[in-house]
């Protein structure tokens, strides 16, 4: 296999941050409606509950609401210990591209994952992110081409991935 791009990054908490940031602009209107909607369905079950003087089952919503909500705070809570957690050490990885799988490496850790795998790929001024799902994303910094450029890169993640492949 010929090694087509290598990038080494350090994910520092300024990159880190970076990515969050970019994350909630992108996505952050998304969540919100989807919430919203949401909202509005429960909004909506409890007026016609109470409407019908059915307290069973408001009491059931409620009840269901209060749980809702904690198991939320809960899941709150452990994603800021981790980030924060994340965020402390310095990581570095190293990206291998090839012509049909990518290699991640940090430390004595690897994964393969393939093109197809990817769920969107987005270009800034400083990064390009490859998401490997809704929430998470592969950090690369441009500056970080040992071998390749970052235009060749984009040209080649583009051919890779066309409908996933978006700029900022």
């Amino acid at each position: 296999m010929k090694l087509l791009f290598k990038n080494t990054t350090e994910y520092t908490k300024e990159n880190y941050n970076e990515f969050i940031k970019f994350h909630q602009e992108k996505f952050g209107i998304k969540t919100l409606i989807k919430f919203g909607i949401f909202i509005l369905c429960i909004l909506y079950i409890f007026v016609i509950n109470l409407l019908n003087l059915n307290w069973r089952l408001l009491l059931i919503l409620i009840l269901a609401g209060v749980c809702a909500y904690i198991i939320y705070k809960i899941r709150i809570n452990t994603e800021v210990k981790e980030r924060k957690n994340n965020i402390r050490t310095k990581r570095k990885f190293t990206f291998y591209f090839y012509e049909g799988f990518i290699k991640v490496k940090s430390g004595k850790k690897s994964q393969r994952i393939m093109y197809m795998e990817l769920y969107k790929i987005f270009q800034t001024d400083e990064h390009f992110f490859l998401y490997t799902d809704e929430d998470h994303s592969l950090i690369l910094s441009k500056e970080g081409f040992e071998i390749g450029t970052p235009n060749e890169f984009e040209i080649f993640i583009k051919k890779k991935c066309p409908f996933k492949y978006k700029n900022k």
